[in-house]
């Protein structure tokens, strides 16, 4: 994939505007935007928020999706509203790799991060019992004879480094888009496609719910995961140390906004969690974790050179 543009990224992304909202935002119900559906990963974290935001006595947040291109759609709409009313909650990888690929780090340098809220996901390579693999070199073999199908959320969306590599190392495997983790599980369970990515949290989620599960057959963190410990990351299977990566959520305010208004909801969201919320993201929630604005903006920097690394 060719890369449209590539800028160097803005140590500090943007300036926090001047102007002055006082304190009326405190009453004011927020509007929380995320990317993709409820149910996905992105979805959940955007609860855990919202939920968080309220239970330091704010008005319950709005929470609103905006799914497509990519996981992107939610930014143009986020940067044309007003401030002091909204954030967006978004994995910094998805950011970056649409910011590479579609020449809009520009927008991306517009936000305003507030806070980083949880820590790195990692992803794994699905397969159901109706596809007959068993392992990678099945998924190789297979791909050559007759082709496989791979569902993902897109080579833009944090999933697009695994979809990219896996694809890459078994020609014949083609992407198709199935945008969150419960459309892929959906896709690779009823056999509709070969092989899927998803965060290796939530398979271990759909494995303790019981009933039909996913077999894994690779991982992409820098380590085996502690859920599947007998399964080898495909840095392994690839023998490249440089075949693993994980994305993170972070928190932005709209260009304009007040610093009151950003350090207001930077404290709310510096922790301690409740742990009612925190048991409520199951699995998710051992991911859960608070970081400052720096932390966010030096995560971009390393999801920068990630999506640089293969688009």
């Amino acid at each position: 994939m060719a890369v449209i543009q590539r800028r160097a990224m803005v140590v500090g992304l943007t300036a926090l505007g001047a102007v002055p909202f006082g304190r009326a935002w405190a009453n004011t119900p927020l509007e929380v935007l995320h990317g993709y559906t409820a149910g996905s990963v992105t979805g959940q974290v955007a609860r855990f928020v919202g939920a968080v935001l309220a239970s330091k006595g704010r008005p319950a947040p709005t929470l609103r999706a905006i799914p497509g291109d990519h996981g992107f759609a939610p930014v143009p709409a986020f940067l044309a509203g007003s401030a002091g009313s909204r954030i967006l909650v978004a994995d910094t990888l998805t950011l970056m790799m649409n910011g590479v690929a579609q020449g809009k780090l520009a927008e991306v340098e517009r936000l305003v991060p507030i806070a980083k809220v949880t820590n790195g996901y990692s992803t794994a390579l699905i397969t159901g019992a109706k596809s007959g693999l068993k392992s990678w070199a099945d998924v190789v073999s297979a791909a050559r004879a007759r082709g496989l199908k791979l569902a993902g959320s897109g080579r833009l969306s944090a999933y697009g480094p695994a979809l990219a590599w896996v694809a890459a190392a078994a020609p014949g495997v083609t992407d198709v888009d199935a945008p969150g983790n419960d459309l892929i599980f959906e896709a690779v369970l009823s056999g509709t496609t070969a092989i899927g990515v998803v965060t290796t949290d939530s398979v271990a989620a759909v494995m303790a719910r019981g009933g039909e599960t996913p077999t894994v057959l690779a991982t992409f963190g820098a380590a085996r995961s502690a859920a599947f410990p007998a399964v080898p990351t495909f840095a392994e299977l690839m023998g490249d140390r440089q075949r693993d990566y994980t994305f993170s959520y972070s928190v932005f305010a709209p260009p304009g906004s007040s610093s009151s208004f950003v350090e207001s909801i930077a404290r709310d969201l510096a922790g301690p969690f409740p742990s009612d919320l925190v048991s409520s993201l199951g699995q998710l929630g051992a991911r859960v974790a608070a970081g400052d604005a720096q932390l966010v903006r030096e995560t971009m920097q390393r999801d920068l050179r990630v999506a640089r690394s293969f688009l």
